[in-house]
């Protein structure tokens, strides 16, 4: 599972494909489900960059859809938006250990990559006025070594490579999913204050003490 993550670079550039995709934000270290987040897709403009809102409404639950299995997706209810594929642009995520203590997970060069997403548009009317409201789903896969010892879950990150590929209108996506990519992973414990999802700010991902028999 993956409900909560980090992009706390102001600005981030990303190739896709030969396109540079050059994304401006606000530096966020606690980005939760219902937020509004980064998501890069393909349209008839070409590569660009939508802003989303975390999670799928269901019918089924009051809360939202926040994840997908990747290795369900051709057989369930997500079916249905395979051909809406996006990149979720992250420089971290956060797992928890048994007593609730946070642990972030970055690439060793705290640099930026990206999760495999799904996309939903809504179209509202008010008055004459027709918007389109967009949200997104992340999808999950198995753990790499490092998460594996805190969850049995993780985002699947794209590997860099695929970026393009995950976006075409093309079966290439399935080569993602069967290839994620699994870097080895630097890991930290930090603050509890990360567990309130009102709660943003550098000081969220300052190192923080953990019970070793946790880990």
């Amino acid at each position: 599972m993956c409900a909560r993550y980090s992009l706390t670079k102001e600005q981030i550039t990303m190739l896709i494909g030969e396109i540079e995709v050059i994304i401006n934000i606000g530096a966020r270290y606690n980005i939760a489900p219902t937020q509004i987040v980064p998501a890069i897709v393909r349209s008839a403009r070409g590569i660009e960059t939508v802003d989303m809102q975390w999670g799928f409404k269901s019918a089924w639950s009051k809360q939202p859809l926040i994840n997908a299995k990747a290795e369900t997706i051709a057989t369930t209810a997500f079916k249905h938006h395979l051909h809406h594929r996006c990149l979720i642009p992250a420089d971290g995520f956060y797992e928890w250990t048994a007593d609730r203590t946070p642990i972030r997970f970055t690439l060793p060069d705290n640099g930026p990559f990206c999760f495999a997403g799904l996309w939903q548009a809504e179209t509202k009317r008010e008055l004459d006025l027709e918007t389109k409201e967009f949200r997104c789903v992340i999808l999950t896969t198995t753990p790499n070594e490092s998460v594996g010892r805190v969850h049995d879950r993780m985002p699947l990150m794209v590997q860099p490579d695929h970026y393009d590929w995950w976006l075409q209108e093309s079966d290439l996506y399935q080569t993602v999913l069967n290839h994620p990519y699994r870097p080895e992973m630097y890991w930290c414990p930090v603050s509890r204050a990360l567990n309130n999802v009102r709660n943003e700010g550098p000081e969220l991902i300052r190192p923080a003490p953990v019970q070793k028999d946790l880990l």
